[in-house]
């Protein structure tokens, strides 16, 4: 579960102009949506999913299909058996492009113990990291929310609410950081947020909340990608009050205005500069 955009802005004056928390539900499924919808056109994904990822072995450079953000451990399978028994150091390779964000090429250092990644094999390469676009400036996607959480007690692994310090530094449908586990915020009720935990790989993981204040992150986004979510499903929750028809004819106009399916076309251009080859 991933949103681009958060209930709260899009019910904002700026979007919809709607208050009230009757239909946040259908805002919520209406981003979410928006934001595969995003995904697929783009052939990336901009949150953030912390997990391993094999790849065939190649020479040296390595492109990479998948936008990365920081690995935390590379290994090879050199003989084909699946087991990687090469484990490269972080002095071994070098990630590109070298001052921006996502990585997508992997360069051998001059003085590594490797010749290639593993070069021939198929599924030669395991990647454990944190896979995505993000934001597109930082490693680290995520910014200080301004809220810390406010439990009496340690949060188990199952338990779905949290206090926070003030909910209104959050919205509905942003995934939030706390410690090394992520959450999406699927409702908020003044001070506290229902999540799903342990989302995009990730864990639910023990917080220790009685010894001190965990700090809360909120995840990040290129603004043209949030708006284009924003504006997206601001589209579809208009567009009811057509009856989802193709075409509704206007006395005003004289004539019949024709709505666009899928995408709309503004959006698109909005999402052309992040759109990705297929390699």
């Amino acid at each position: 579960m991933n949103s681009y955009g958060d209930v709260s802005r899009l019910k904002s004056a700026s979007y919809l102009n709607y208050e009230g928390t009757a239909e946040d539900t259908r805002f919520r499924l209406l981003l979410e949506a928006a934001s595969r919808l995003i995904d697929a056109y783009t052939n990336r994904f901009f949150y953030v999913k912390e997990t391993t990822r094999y790849f065939d072995g190649g020479g040296a450079p390595l492109f990479l299909k998948d936008d990365l953000l920081s690995v935390t451990t590379l290994k090879t399978d050199d003989d084909g058996d699946a087991t990687y028994e090469n484990t490269f150091a972080t002095t071994d390779y070098i990630l590109y492009p070298l001052n921006d964000y996502p990585k997508t090429i992997i360069k051998l250092t001059h003085d590594s113990d490797y010749g290639s990644f593993a070069g021939g094999i198929r599924k030669g390469i395991e990647i454990e990291g944190d896979f995505g676009y993000g934001d597109g400036e930082s490693a680290t996607p995520y910014s200080l929310s301004g809220s810390s959480t406010n439990e009496t007690s340690d949060m188990t692994t199952t338990q779905t609410t949290m206090i926070i310090d003030d909910g209104t530094d959050f919205g509905i449908g942003q995934t939030i950081r706390l410690e090394d586990e992520q959450c999406y915020i699927t409702g908020i009720s003044t001070n506290t947020l229902t999540i799903k935990r342990g989302v995009n790989g990730t864990t639910a993981a023990t917080h220790s909340t009685q010894t001190f204040d965990i700090t809360v992150y909120i995840y990040d986004y290129p603004e043209p990608i949030e708006q284009a979510c924003l504006i997206q499903a601001m589209r579809w929750w208009k567009r009811k009050d057509t009856a989802f028809m193709d075409v509704v004819v206007s006395p005003d106009i004289g004539g019949g205005i024709t709505y666009y399916k899928g995408l709309d076309p503004d959006i698109k251009l909005i999402l052309s500069q992040y759109k990705k080859r297929n390699i």
